[in-house]
C-alpha cells in the first residue's frame, strides 16, 4: 500500500466539517506541531519538506489535503513515530494541548514584516470578507444540494442483505484482541477542482458497492466497522463528502482492505445496488428532475469555491513578499534535526 492520502476536513451540506482531531489519534500522539500564520507563509511547504525527509528515511507518511486547495496540505502524520504536523489556523483552529512537553506551536507569522504590511490592512480585510462570503454561499448551495439529493434516490435498505454482505466480507478478518481504534476522515471532498478523491487504491483490495447519488450505505459500513473494531483492528471511517453524518466507506489500513460506495456502472465487479435497496417509490421523471436540481446546486457551490481560491491566491500575494524565508528555513532545519534524532 502506498502512502495514505486523505482530507482532514470537508466542505459539506453542514458547512466546513473538521476531522482534524483524527489526523493522529490522541492515544498515539508523541510529538505534535501546530503551525500558525497567514496565507502564503509556507505552512504547507514546511509540512511537505518534513514529509519528504521522513519518507526518504523509510517512514510511513499520511498526507491530509486541503479541501479549499487539494494541491496544498492541512497536515501530515508519521504514525510509526507518533508525530504529526497540522495547520492550526481557521477554519480548523487548534492550539497545543501540552505545550513544551509534547506539543509545539510553530508561529510562522513571526517572520512577517508587519510594518510593511500595515498599509495594506484595508485591502486585506476586504479580501478576507469576500472570501468568507464566498464560503457562506458555497455552504448554502451544498445544503440545498444535500436536501435535493435525498429526494433523487431510494433510502430504504434491506437489512438482511446488509447483514449478509457485512458478515461475508468480515468473516476472515484476524482477531488482534482488545478494541480497535477508529478515525473519521474524508477520502473525497468538494474542492475548487470539483469533487476530488485523493485516496489511492493501489496495493489495496477493494470491495465496491453501487450507490446512486442521493443514497447512502452507512448501515453496511457501520456493521463492517463494528466487526473490525471488535476484533481489535484499526479502522478509518470514510466520511461522506456531502453528508458528514453518513459514511461513504471503511478503510482497514493494516489489512489493506477498502470498502467503498461507487456510482452504478463505474466498477463492473461492484455489488449491485438492487441487492441492497428496496423498490423505489418515486417515478423516474421525478428522480431526473431532482438530480438535475442537485447537480445545479453542486455546480454553483463549486463556482463559489473557485472564486474563493482565486481571492485567497490574491491574499497570499500580500504576504509572500514580506516573509523572511531565511528565518523560515531556520525553523524548518530545527524540526528536521529533531526528526532525524527521533528516527535514530
Amino acid at each position: 500500500m502506498s502512502d495514505l492520502h486523505l482530507f482532514a476536513g470537508g466542505n459539506t451540506s453542514q458547512g466546513f466539517y473538521s476531522c482534524f482531531e483524527d489526523i493522529l489519534p490522541p492515544g498515539e500522539r508523541k510529538r505534535m506541531f501546530y503551525i500558525k500564520g497567514g496565507p502564503g507563509v509556507g505552512k504547507s511547504s514546511m509540512m511537505r519538506r518534513v514529509a519528504k525527509a521522513a519518507a526518504e528515511a523509510g517512514q510511513r507518511v499520511e498526507y491530509f489535503h486541503c479541501s479549499s486547495d487539494p494541491d496544498s496540505l492541512d497536515g501530515i502524520a508519521l504514525p510509526d513515530l507518533g508525530w504529526a504536523m497540522m495547520d492550526g489556523t481557521a477554519p480548523h483552529v487548534y492550539d497545543p494541548v501540552t505545550p513544551g512537553a509534547r506539543d509545539t506551536l510553530v508561529s510562522l507569522g513571526d517572520f512577517l514584516d508587519e510594518a510593511a504590511m500595515r498599509p495594506k490592512a484595508k485591502e486585506i480585510n476586504a479580501l478576507q470578507g469576500e472570501i468568507s462570503q464566498r464560503f457562506r454561499r458555497c455552504y448554502r448551495f451544498l445544503s440545498a444540494a444535500g436536501q435535493l439529493a435525498k429526494l433523487s434516490a431510494p433510502v430504504e435498505l434491506r437489512k438482511e442483505a446488509i447483514h449478509g454482505l457485512a458478515q461475508e466480507w468480515t468473516a476472515d478478518l484476524p482477531r488482534r484482541g482488545g478494541h480497535g481504534s477508529c478515525r473519521r476522515l474524508f477520502a473525497s471532498a468538494f474542492t475548487p477542482k470539483g469533487l476530488v478523491d485523493v485516496l489511492p487504491t493501489d496495493g489495496l483490495r477493494v470491495r465496491w458497492v453501487e450507490c446512486p447519488a442521493g443514497a447512502c450505505l452507512t448501515p453496511l459500513w457501520q456493521e463492517v466497522s463494528w466487526t473490525a473494531c471488535w476484533r481489535g483492528l484499526p479502522v478509518v471511517h470514510l466520511v461522506h463528502p456531502l453528508w458528514p453524518e453518513e459514511l461513504g466507506g471503511v478503510l482497514l489500513p493494516r489489512q489493506k482492505l477498502l470498502f467503498r460506495s461507487c456510482l452504478p456502472g463505474i466498477h463492473p465487479e461492484a455489488t449491485r445496488w438492487e441487492e441492497m435497496a428496496k423498490d423505489e417509490k418515486s417515478s423516474e421523471q421525478e428522480q431526473n428532475y431532482d438530480r438535475n436540481a442537485y447537480e445545479l446546486m453542486v455546480q454553483r457551490a463549486l463556482e463559489q469555491l473557485t472564486c474563493a481560491k482565486a481571492l485567497h491566491d490574491e491574499l497570499e500575494s500580500h504576504y509572500v513578499g514580506h516573509m523572511d524565508f531565511l528565518a523560515w528555513q531556520g525553523k524548518l532545519d530545527g524540526v528536521l534535526a529533531e526528526l532525524a534524532c527521533a528516527m535514530g
